[in-house]
């Protein structure tokens, strides 16, 4: 493709979102244009590189034996209503109406349609199991569509679905999944984590994302270096000083004090240290009132897990409903609590092991000191609550977790029977009795994966294509008006298209300074160079996007150096 002649050229000085590197880059270099928020054109250089990324998922697909079907983006409403996601996910959903009235939903993914497809076309367990996918247009009406590419409200997605006749068949599907979408990122260009995530708050499955390191990711990951576990902020796990000490029960004693109502403030009063403090934070519980969650003073509790625990909604209570529950604010403990306040307590695992807290007395400017469990108070139940943060200690191998960003690049999710048994999914077993067919779902954003590689490839002047993916795999340059410059570069061009290699052909009458600018934007893997200078020694001037080196390369041995380097 000559560059004069590609529709959607660069623009450096376009307005475009400020907010992430894919969007700056993307824009500037004639991949994509901005139609509205959330929403994007694909030009010429952008649906190349997208196409690629495609045909590497759906090669990986098929090599786990998934089938590709295409389905319906307009979905009744009515077959929604039976899953009740019509009004679980009533935020995120773009409706509209068809002749009559009737009601439609733009689809945001497809259990709904394929559940009832697959029921009108298999009856049997020798029909399983069974695994099908599509690549298309999703449409999320997200609340704030944003970091370009990588949060739309219409956006590319293969998703995929496999359908099981017990957990055991779904298992063993499940990890070839799991390495084929390694495959997917690693071929793509990117070293991708796996990544255990909560599966709900009302359910107690695990999904796993796959999850790329950079600064732009809206997540937060949990990395050992040594054993490679990662793990997702909401559910992470790590070890940390549980302080055993031997030391003696100590009397219960009630002590004056003026503090602040922090945990420092606390421990700086009363001369301990943080772990000694008894934290105690309380929580107003969707339809069941006020409970005390109660905690190590250095730790903090993960949200996220109480959430999983209680399976309600909460919030942190107020000023307000504290004093009218009859608490008193930043003194508040489960030693010695009234009999008129009706506030059960359960606790952190970390508590177990400390003797002689500090912690507050129920009472103004009160506190208790040498508190112990059992002795002076019980909870109701204990379990994890801990947020694991840097500096944790793996689960796994005792060595110390990093804390990092990352984009979620995809995720694949035990389904179980929720969608077989909306839509009546049952085939026959080998004795003849109708079983529940068990589902698996699939998912990777392919427009978000594109702009997952470039904020994972880039520098400060533009993007660094992974060979797998590039829209083109040389960018030829000429520079200068001499006639033989020219002349051999059109010729070397030519013998590129003839060997087959995919080549962007810089051909306008620009400066050096814009179509070298323009080369580091692009972002493809190979410059060449021909100029005066380079055919007085009847070469080209050979530069990796990755790399500050160049090197001449003879015009007789170009191409098949080209071809070596894309091997």
């Amino acid at each position: 493709m000559k560059y004069s002649k590609l529709f959607g050229k660069s623009r450096h000085n376009i307005a475009c979102d400020n907010d992430s590197v894919n969007a700056k880059f993307l824009t500037q270099g004639g991949f994509v244009e901005k139609l509205s928020a959330g929403i994007y054109n694909y030009l010429p250089l952008g649906y190349r590189v997208l196409t690629k990324i495609c045909q590497i998922v759906r090669e990986e697909m098929n090599a786990v034996d998934s089938q590709e079907v295409f389905m319906p983006i307009l979905h009744p409403v009515e077959i929604w209503e039976q899953t009740g996601r019509n009004r679980t996910m009533t935020d995120i959903l773009f409706r509209t109406k068809g002749h009559g009235e009737k009601d439609f939903i733009l689809g945001p993914s497809h259990e709904e349609i394929i559940t009832p497809l697959v029921v009108s076309w298999i009856q049997s367990y020798k029909e399983l199991p069974l695994s099908l996918y599509q690549i298309q247009a999703k449409f999320r009406n997200e609340p704030r569509a944003k970091s370009g590419i990588l949060r739309g409200r219409e956006f590319g997605m293969k998703d995929m679905y496999s359908f099981h006749m017990d957990e055991k068949d779904l298992d063993l599907y499940y990890e070839k999944v799991k390495q084929a979408y390694f495959n997917v990122f690693g071929r793509c260009g990117l070293k991708s984590y796996i990544v255990e995530a909560s599966g709900g708050v009302f359910s107690d499955k695990i999904s796993h994302e796959y999850q790329v390191e950079t600064p732009a990711g809206e997540d937060t990951i949990l990395i050992c270096e040594k054993c490679g576990l990662a793990q997702n902020l909401e559910i992470a796990r790590g070890k940390f000083d549980d302080f055993t000490e031997d030391e003696q029960e100590l009397d219960l004693e009630t002590v004056d004090i003026e503090r602040g109502f922090s945990v420092t403030d606390n421990a700086k009063a009363h001369n301990v240290p943080e772990h000694k403090i008894l934290k105690t934070v309380v929580f107003d519980v969707e339809d069941s009132g006020l409970i005390g969650v109660v905690i190590r003073g250095d730790l903090s509790i993960n949200e996220h897990k109480l959430e999983k625990y209680l399976r309600k909604r909460f919030r942190p209570a107020s000023a307000e409903t504290l004093e009218a529950a009859g608490l008193v604010q930043g003194y508040i403990s489960p030693v010695n609590m009234s009999s008129k306040v009706a506030l059960p307590f359960i606790a952190d695992l970390s508590i177990k092991s400390v003797k002689n807290f500090v912690t507050g007395a129920n009472e103004f400017g009160k506190d208790y000191r040498n508190v112990n469990i059992g002795r002076d108070f019980t909870v109701k139940d204990f379990a994890d609550f801990v947020e694991v943060k840097s500096g944790f200690k793996c689960p796994e191998c005792d060595s110390s977790l990093r804390e990092t960003k990352a984009i979620e690049a995809g995720n694949i999710f035990k389904l179980g029977t929720k969608y077989s048994e909306a839509f009546n999914l049952k085939v026959t077993d080998s004795n003849g009795d109708q079983r529940t067919v068990i589902m698996g779902c699939y998912g990777i954003g392919t427009t978000r994966l594109m702009g997952t590689i470039v904020e994972a490839c880039h520098d400060e002047k533009g993007i660094i294509w992974p060979k797998t993916v590039t829209p083109y795999q040389v960018h030829l340059v000429n520079l200068g008006n001499d006639e033989e410059v020219i002349k051999t570069a059109e010729k070397v061009y030519e013998d590129f298209k003839e060997n087959g290699i995919d080549v962007l052909f810089d051909d306008r009458n620009e400066n050096a300074g814009v179509k070298l600018k323009d080369c580091d934007l692009i972002g493809i893997p190979l410059r060449l160079i021909v100029s005066k200078k380079t055919l007085e020694k009847q070469s080209l001037e050979w530069k990796n996007r990755d790399s500050d080196e160049v090197s001449m390369v003879k015009l007789s041995t170009v191409v098949n150096k080209v071809k070596k380097f894309y091997e």
